[in-house]
């Protein structure tokens, strides 16, 4: 064999062509379960239930927001696109670390009367119902304000967001934003 031809040869192995055709790709020769691990996962899916078109309403039954809930990566995370009434935006992404049995988001938006920046939330050990709690990654020092964002379900077909704070080191909350999504289809 020649020198190109070994080449060619070693080149070829490498990124899995064979006679000059492409091997199946690792999708189609594990099967889908294993193509979407994920799916299967029940850490992944605990916030499927929020994937969806909504309108959001206030506590007041007002109009609040649209939000687009989308599975990412294969069902390994999620994106959320809302835009308020005034011209407001919002994008986060989910994602769960099976490593830590946690979920992270990242959120950003344009939020008025100023941006918000980046906010990094991460699941809450400690809660235990429906859906999943969202706190700061970064716990802020004593006698801080602290946040938490909750994401669960409703009966019937609607998710809740619910959104508190505590001025006292997280011994009682208040609600600052109680978020009713409904089906926008």
């Amino acid at each position: 064999m020649n020198l190109v031809a070994h080449i060619i040869a070693v080149v070829s192995i490498a990124v899995g062509v064979s006679d000059g055709k492409p091997a199946p790709s690792p999708r189609h020769a594990r099967g889908l379960a294993a193509a979407l691990p994920c799916s299967a996962d029940s850490g992944y899916r605990r916030l499927a239930f929020w994937v969806g078109d909504w309108t959001v309403f206030d506590s007041t039954g007002k109009r609040y927001a649209s939000q687009r809930v989308r599975d990412a990566v294969d069902q390994c995370a999620l994106t959320v696109e809302w835009t308020g009434t005034v011209g407001d935006k919002g994008l986060s992404v989910f994602g769960y670390d099976a490593r830590s049995a946690s979920w992270k988001q990242m959120y950003v938006s344009n939020q008025l009367p100023r941006p918000s920046g980046v906010i990094l939330r991460q699941s809450d050990p400690e809660y235990a119902g429906p859906g999943v709690r969202f706190v700061a990654v970064v716990t802020p020092p004593p006698g801080a304000s602290r946040a938490r964002v909750t994401i669960m379900p409703l009966p019937g077909s609607g998710v809740m967001q619910l959104f508190e704070e505590s001025r006292d080191d997280g011994k009682s909350w208040t609600t600052v934003f109680k978020g009713e999504h409904r089906s926008a289809q």
